[in-house]
């Protein structure tokens, strides 16, 4: 009779290989759960999911909404505040964990509040052609002004490129301030 074992697992010489990884990741919980930060994660995820689920024009997704905008750009505005959130968190988080703990807190929180704008926060296709600019272009500070641009229908016009940029700045500088002020420990 024939055994398939390719689905085997070798254990190494030293056990405790196997468990220094996850022990190094219980070790950093548990310190950062210690020092405050994995409070504070939550509390930046669900401060940044307020401000985008914000249905008055006191959201910062919706500050300067005007003659350009229609509801597909609004839309597209909500997408693009999400990804910012998620490279300002991953920027500014001392570590993986807490980056995690607040990009949890944040979708949980838009999951409870508003359904519609989940679906808009997950996009992957649209998360995937920011990312994929941010990596050919990094030194370009309106790639993903083309990428709003594009997405909201008004590829290589100008003046859509431009407002993309802007907006990408001003929820960047937003969230960093959102981020700063909740003074995760490094």
């Amino acid at each position: 009779m024939n055994y398939d074992d390719s689905d085997m697992k070798i254990v190494p010489d030293r056990p405790s290989e196997i468990f220094d990884t996850s022990e190094g990741a219980a070790n950093a919980f548990v310190r950062e759960k210690s020092n405050g930060n994995m409070d504070k994660a939550r509390v930046l995820g669900t401060q940044l999911a307020i401000e985008l689920t914000a249905e008055s024009k006191g959201g910062a997704t919706l500050f300067g909404v005007g003659a350009f905008d229609n509801e597909h750009t609004v839309k597209q505005r909500k997408v693009m505040f999400a990804y910012v959130v998620k490279k300002v968190i991953e920027d500014m988080a001392p570590n993986s964990i807490v980056a995690q703990s607040a990009l949890s807190a944040f979708y949980e929180t838009i999951q409870q509040t508003s359904p519609e704008i989940y679906e808009l926060a997950t996009d992957t296709a649209a998360f995937s052609l920011y990312n994929l600019s941010a990596r050919t272009s990094p030194e370009d500070p309106c790639a993903i002004g083309n990428v709003f641009a594009l997405l909201c229908d008004r590829e290589d016009d100008p003046v859509f490129v431009r407002y993309g940029c802007e907006l990408a700045s001003y929820f960047t500088m937003y969230c960093t301030q959102v981020a700063l002020r909740v003074q995760m420990i490094r």
